[in-house]
């Protein structure tokens, strides 16, 4: 008798305990949605160093697309790397010069790691991807979390044209969520 009385009090425990554990979920608003694609567009941050590096084999620009970024990028959380290798300016002097010069220099090959500025947090490996537009890289990163609120981050670039390699580099900075 006690043993059923206990069940029963034990399964309208459980029936009441699971409608409180649903009525508790909201569903994802679109307007949430909406907010997380406009986050999403890369951008230069003011963090950064410069957006625009001129190399002496071309032109890159370096932005960052994070989900809350402002001017930081965020700790612990995946954020996108956009290079795209910027058209060359044609001067009197350079268009001789690329007339020579064969279609395979057209061809870039892209590697990169991050690594902190001032505190050793190893080599984090960066792999971008060339896009379906030939001048356009993508690759996706994460940081780790440091003890300190904020911390300067260095991206290094080699890129490779044709047969002549670059390597620059981009400063940035982080925040600890």
């Amino acid at each position: 008798m006690c043993h059923k009385r206990f069940y029963n009090v034990f399964k309208q425990l459980f029936v009441i305990s699971l409608l409180l554990f649903i009525s508790a979920c909201k569903p994802v608003s679109e307007k949430g949605s909406a907010s997380i694609a406009i986050a999403l567009v890369p951008q230069c941050i003011d963090s950064q160093s410069q957006c625009e590096v001129s190399t002496e084999l071309a032109s890159f620009s370096i932005k960052f697309s994070q989900y809350q970024l402002a001017d930081n990028v965020k700790t612990e959380l995946p954020f996108t790397i956009e290079l795209i290798k910027l058209p060359q300016i044609k001067t009197q002097d350079n268009v001789q010069e690329n007339s020579q010069q064969s279609t395979e220099e057209n061809t870039t090959k892209i590697s990169a790691y991050l690594e902190g500025k001032d505190m050793f947090m190893g080599k984090v490996p960066v792999f971008f991807q060339q896009t379906g537009k030939n001048n356009i890289y993508l690759a996706q990163s994460l940081l780790a979390s440091c003890s300190e609120e904020q911390m300067i981050w260095r991206l290094w670039v080699t890129a490779e044209v044709g047969e002549q390699t670059q390597t620059f580099f981009v400063d940035f900075n982080s925040q600890r969520l």
